[in-house]
């Protein structure tokens, strides 16, 4: 039997960034809709080009996620506890920030795993696409 490994067998390299290791910052962009979104940015964008990850395909995805993060902080004051509304049938009713709250904590969490901010992206980015910690796999005597 001959020596030669098969394509794509073994561990996977553990470099995935693909960002632009030129870009050392990026300037908020006017589409932020508060101060909330803008201190978002910033500190988002920066972890990203830190990281070596962040490229100008990017800044749409960073948008989005930071107008949410606003978006739903202004939920979150908005209600303050108060979860249900009358109903115009004199019933009660989940409020409608409830439904806004959800929606953009749903985008966050889709742009967040896309751009690696959330814990398990996180993990497959550091990771190079493994989610497992060990050195090894079964593969890697072949």
């Amino acid at each position: 039997m001959s020596e030669v490994r098969s394509p794509g067998a073994g561990k996977k390299v553990s470099n995935l960034a693909v960002g632009d290791e030129s870009i050392r910052y990026v300037r908020p962009p006017d589409e932020l809709i508060d101060q909330h979104a803008i201190d978002c940015w910033k500190t988002n964008a920066k972890l990203l080009i830190r990281r070596g990850c962040f490229a100008a395909e990017d800044v749409i995805l960073l948008l989005s996620y930071c107008n949410a993060h606003a978006m739903m902080l202004k939920c979150d004051v908005e209600l303050a506890g108060n979860f249900i509304t009358e109903a115009g049938s004199g019933g009660i009713k989940k409020h409608p920030l409830v439904n806004v709250r959800n929606d953009a904590f749903t985008q966050i969490t889709r742009a967040g795993s896309l751009l690696g901010l959330n814990p398990m992206s996180r993990v497959r980015f550091m990771n190079g696409g493994s989610d497992s910690d060990d050195d090894g796999n079964e593969f890697d005597g072949f």
